[in-house]
């Protein structure tokens, strides 16, 4: 079968093009790029004519631009959490149960406007090149990040609940003209309620194609059987409550966060 090559960035400068080659490389995906001759041989050509062209193959497209987002959005999401400061260090039971020396508090996000609405963008782009016509968000804190990328991706929107111990979708949508969706979350550890979404979704005919989310604090340890994107991957220590380090050198314990999500 003869390979299909997709454009997935432009560069007008030959070294910048062969670093992000060089890393879709390490990460195990070919990579080539167009017009480099050209543009290496005629210096002073117009870009917008000839911009070199990273290219890959069509069943790598939605990987390899995983890894250019990443690479580009994880240092800004981490300046982004540092100067709200919403990153923690204490002991802390998380709301799967687990307990943790670190907690990421979304909260303080949420609270900054301009910094949602950034955070919004980088994932809207993540999730740009996919094929879907709605964008889903997990209660609570997922509602704010799926409408707004909905929004910037002009995709339709809808958010979940849980009802009577539940995942359900909230009553009120028009389910007919939703066919392919993708889940937009904050914070993930064991991706407990993702998977609940996932799973109400399926039962209501509609095809996952994606999760995306801020944070992946398990070290991309989650698989929810389609593609995971992250902004930025943590690999966060989480341990039972009976085998918590912390619990046995009597660090007080703290329970932030009152929602019923199973992250």
């Amino acid at each position: 079968m003869e390979t299909t090559l997709v454009t997935i960035a432009q560069f007008d400068d030959n070294f910048e093009a062969d670093l992000a080659k060089a890393l879709l490389e390490d990460n195990g995906i070919n990579a080539w790029l167009k017009n480099a001759i050209t543009y290496s041989m005629v210096p002073g050509i117009a870009p917008e004519r000839f911009y070199i062209e990273l290219q890959v193959s069509s069943e790598d497209e939605i990987l390899a631009r995983e890894i250019l987002s990443g690479q580009r959005s994880s240092s800004e999401i981490r300046d982004i959490l540092v100067a709200e400061q919403a990153i923690l260090e204490g002991h802390f039971q998380l709301t799967s149960g687990k307990h943790s020396n670190m907690y990421i508090e979304k909260i303080r996000l949420f609270q900054n406007p301009a910094a949602t609405l950034r955070i919004c963008e980088l994932l809207a782009e993540l999730l740009e090149p996919l094929d879907y016509d709605t964008v889903v968000g997990p209660a609570y804190g997922g509602i704010v990040l799926a409408f707004e990328v909905a929004r910037i991706n002009e995709a339709n929107f809808l958010f979940t609940q849980r009802k009577d111990e539940k995942m359900t979708i909230r009553e009120g949508f028009d389910l007919s003209q939703v066919k392919k969706a993708v889940i937009v979350e904050d914070i993930l550890t064991t991706g407990g309620s993702v998977k609940e979404v996932i799973a109400c979704l399926k039962d209501n005919g509609i095809e996952v194609v994606a999760v995306a989310a801020i944070v992946d604090r398990g070290g991309g340890r989650v698989d929810f059987g389609c593609p995971f994107l992250k902004l930025l991957e943590l690999d966060i220590p989480a341990w039972e409550a009976e085998d918590c380090e912390l619990c046995r050198e009597g660090i007080v314990l703290s329970k932030p966060g009152s929602s019923d999500k199973k992250i």
